[in-house]
């Protein structure tokens, strides 16, 4: 289970800010601007100094939410979309918003732990979708938990292909899509009756790179490597390929370092997913996994040239680690 969000804050002026902040949509238009531009430390900027431990204002403390979880910032963002659902439960975004920051917190929690943070991820998810039953993304977000999750964690496949028919009927591409975290691309077999009875997957990057996730995950590098480039060869039709086409380019870099192999392939995947403006968040990983796929190209000097600007600059403990491992 893995999903993102996030969360920060400080309030000056009271109540009276906070009433004002919810009557005017502007502010709204403009975090969503600031995250359209991947700028989650601006939109903070702009958030933090309205925000107090004292806030009640359950759109201030929404966006704050999801722009800490741009910020990669998960146990603050749910923290502070979990106050937003207490006062304002009716709205779908920071339901959905919630969902999706505890779904993060599963992934990378201990077992009882996750346990709590999936079921929430759950609920919420479940309440964005009675909210807002017209929105492709509450069966997306719902039918991928069910698929994605083990059972006792909430997981149910056959309510995902519930889920899966019921986008059908609203969105024939979505639904197809969701079909794909359903279905076991990395049996040859089902991958061949999938595309046979799908045209709207055959030419789309999404379908390989989840047949590439799927090897990955069984750490059978070599397939995952090869349905990746298979993406990559796919026309980019509109902004989910073009987004899953930028996740297939930092994924072959990752695997490339993973297993040692097609090392120039990766190097050039990394450095066209830096060039293409990528989330924020994750520039910095990005940057690592070039370092490391130059020293497996024996070129150290690119590699340090990387990493000691990196090192002095960031302040994620854990990727300071994995940096002073390779200096």
């Amino acid at each position: 289970m893995r999903s993102p969000l996030l969360l920060s804050g400080l309030l000056l002026l009271g109540s009276a800010l906070q009433a004002n902040a919810t009557e005017q949509p502007a502010l709204a238009d403009e975090v969503k601007a600031l995250w359209q531009a991947n700028d989650y430390a601006a939109a903070e900027a702009l958030l933090a100094p309205l925000v107090t431990k004292k806030t009640k204002d359950a759109q201030l403390l929404a966006l704050l939410g999801r722009t800490q979880a741009g910020l990669q910032n998960m146990q603050r963002a749910e923290e502070l979309l979990e106050k937003a659902i207490k006062y304002d439960a009716s709205n779908a975004d920071y339901q959905h918003w919630y969902a999706t920051a505890s779904c993060n917190l599963a992934g990378s929690a201990g077992m009882f732990s996750a346990l709590g943070y999936a079921k929430r991820c759950k609920k919420a998810y479940e309440t964005a979708l009675k909210l807002a039953p017209e929105n492709p993304r509450s069966y997306v977000a719902l039918g991928s938990f069910l698929a994605q999750a083990p059972g006792i964690a909430g997981g149910d496949r056959d309510e995902a292909l519930k889920m899966v028919a019921q986008l059908k009927q609203l969105d024939q591409l979505q639904g197809e899509l969701l079909q794909l975290r359903v279905s076991d691309l990395a049996d040859d077999a089902s991958f061949k009756q999938l595309l046979a009875e799908t045209e709207l997957l055959s030419t789309r990057p999404e379908l390989y790179f989840q047949r590439a996730m799927q090897f990955a995950h069984v750490e059978n590098y070599r397939d995952a490597i090869s349905a990746l480039q298979q993406a990559l060869s796919q026309p980019a039709a509109d902004d989910d390929a073009v987004a899953s086409q930028a996740e297939s380019r930092y994924q072959l870099g990752r695997i490339a370092v993973l297993s040692k192999t097609a090392v120039a392939e990766g190097i050039a995947a990394m450095q066209q997913y830096l060039a293409q403006t990528p989330d924020k968040a994750r520039i910095d990983w990005a940057n690592l996994r070039l370092a490391q796929l130059h020293l497996l190209a024996d070129d150290k000097a690119k590699a340090d040239a990387i990493l000691q600007p990196l090192l002095a600059a960031t302040t994620d403990d854990k990727l300071k680690a994995e940096l002073k491992k390779l200096l």
